[in-house]
């Protein structure tokens, strides 16, 4: 019983300390929000060249992609025995 009673004087005393927290918030913040945090935000400059950047096609390339996926070392190809590669692993 002492336990309840406890907890009900800690929640009594954090609501209350919430609500005064509350009204002493002060005035709320009417900028825009580029105003207030303008380091989330691009400049318009920047992002014409990250635009710019994605349109430069090469004309060698007839599909129209910017990369070739065989070139960069990076692709891994599908197994030609793909059950083998799952036990070598142990994947089930």
């Amino acid at each position: 019983m002492p336990l309840i009673i406890l907890g009900l004087i800690v929640t009594i005393g954090i609501v209350l300390y919430a609500l005064v927290r509350y009204e002493n918030s002060g005035e709320e913040d009417t900028r825009p929000v580029r105003e207030r945090y303008p380091h989330a935000f691009n400049t318009k400059k920047e992002v014409k060249d990250i635009f710019e950047s994605f349109a430069n096609i090469d004309e060698d390339e007839p599909d129209g992609s910017v990369h070739d996926n065989d070139s960069d070392g990076n692709t891994l190809k599908f197994p030609d025995n793909a059950e083998l590669e799952k036990r070598k692993r142990n994947i089930h």
